[in-house]
């Protein structure tokens, strides 16, 4: 086994630590931080419930934060702070905004940030995550034709001409300064992860109508899924590099810049496996390209943008990447590597708490040193379970 293991670091281009770190020290070095203590604010302004909230110099109600925090949290059986984060979203669709299913991506106590860009397609995600951990969905009844009504916005004021949906600008899709997300002029990019998150999102409104009784939801829902898919494989998808780009919506070329985002279709299983054994072996497990010791880089390494020392979301290592990418490995039948991208992130966090008494928002991926955000901690709460999740194949972002 050990000859196995260090024959997998070999040929995946890392090494390994001196001596893997374990879950359970992860979970002790978050118990004594406190780290799940202050994720919870009390409901204050325009912020009718109470919210999550990444710890550190952070006090906004964030999308994508959200959600992944519910996912983590789903361990603890935790769903109250999930419900009325989602509440809080919802307060402002169809009713503090001129647009139909608009909600803004950020919300603090005195006023919604970064207009107009809309919350990232993950609110109904994040209430059948809330459900599932529950077991109660009723509580979604009346708030499910504004769920739907977001999705609704997206497909009213984000969708191209060709069918595929744009980001707004970079900060919109999360990935603040990514190359491969055009800024100027604004809804530009067709991006690879916001087809993803649609989908999901369109299976999402699915299980939450078929639970309700929704009249044809789950049906209508179901296509809406399939047939986004099927637009995403024909138009995103690189024969000659066996990869998935952005595209401008503008143009209708493809924007090619290799970043982490064109994995993510591999997290909702939506790619044909031979695709998704290329886009693999041929980039992901490159030490080239994105394969690094601690973990996924966020740009690949051989692109002119790479930054790997404060570069942001140009190569730095996150641990939501490396967790959406881990997924998407063991969807595909890497479970070995899996296994690795797992530990090395538990290690990746442990060594931060070790060195610096927190975590941070990224790291260099050849050093590990953190590179942004200090005591942070939002999604890296989902560390905590990677070891378990690929070494089970459980998953709770499973619908």
């Amino acid at each position: 086994m050990l000859l196995r293991a260090s024959l997998l670091w070999f040929v995946l281009g890392a090494a390994p630590s001196a001596r893997a770190a374990t879950s359970a020290e992860l979970a002790k070095f978050l118990a004594d931080a406190g780290a799940k203590t202050g994720i919870v604010k009390p409901a204050a302004g325009i912020l009718k419930y109470p919210y999550l909230v990444p710890a550190g110099p952070y006090f906004q109600l964030f999308d994508w934060d959200m959600y992944f925090m519910s996912v983590a949290l789903s361990y603890d059986g935790v769903s109250r702070p999930v419900e009325d984060s989602v509440r809080d979203f919802l307060e402002f669709v169809n009713e503090a905004a001129d647009s139909p299913g608009y909600a803004p991506r950020e919300i603090a106590a005195d006023r919604p940030w970064a207009l107009p860009e809309q919350c990232k397609p993950f609110l109904a995600q994040a209430a059948a995550r809330a459900a599932l951990t529950s077991g109660q969905w009723e509580w979604i009844r009346p708030l499910y034709p504004k769920l739907r009504a977001t999705v609704g916005f997206w497909e009213d004021a984000r969708r191209a001409p060709d069918g595929l949906f744009v980001w707004y600008n970079g900060v919109e899709s999360g990935t603040d300064n990514s190359p491969a997300v055009e800024d100027v002029p604004a809804l530009t990019t067709e991006g690879v992860d916001l087809q993803v998150y649609l989908y999901r999102e369109y299976l999402a409104l699915a299980r939450i109508g078929r639970e309700l009784k929704e009249p044809d939801a789950d049906r209508l829902y179901a296509k809406k899924a399939e047939d986004l898919k099927a637009l995403m494989l024909r138009k995103m998808w690189s024969a000659h590099d066996g990869m998935f780009y952005n595209l401008n919506a503008r143009t209708g070329r493809p924007i090619k810049v290799k970043t982490w985002t064109s994995f993510t279709p591999l997290w909702a299983r939506m790619v044909p496996a031979e695709q998704a054994q290329r886009m693999i072996d041929d980039h992901l497990l490159s030490a080239r390209e994105f394969w690094s010791a601690h973990g996924v880089r966020t740009l690949s390494a051989d692109e002119r943008a790479y930054q790997p020392k404060d570069g942001y979301w140009r190569g730095p290592v996150w641990v939501v990447s490396n967790y959406i990418v881990m997924r998407g490995l063991l969807n595909y039948g890497y479970n070995a590597q899996a296994r690795v991208l797992a530990q090395e992130t538990v290690d990746l966090l442990v060594d931060d708490f070790k060195k610096s008494g927190g975590m941070n928002e990224c790291y260099d991926p050849d050093t590990g040193a953190p590179t942004a955000g200090g005591h942070f901690v939002s999604w890296n709460l989902l560390a905590e379970h990677m070891r378990r999740e690929a070494q089970t194949g459980a998953d709770p972002t499973a619908f």
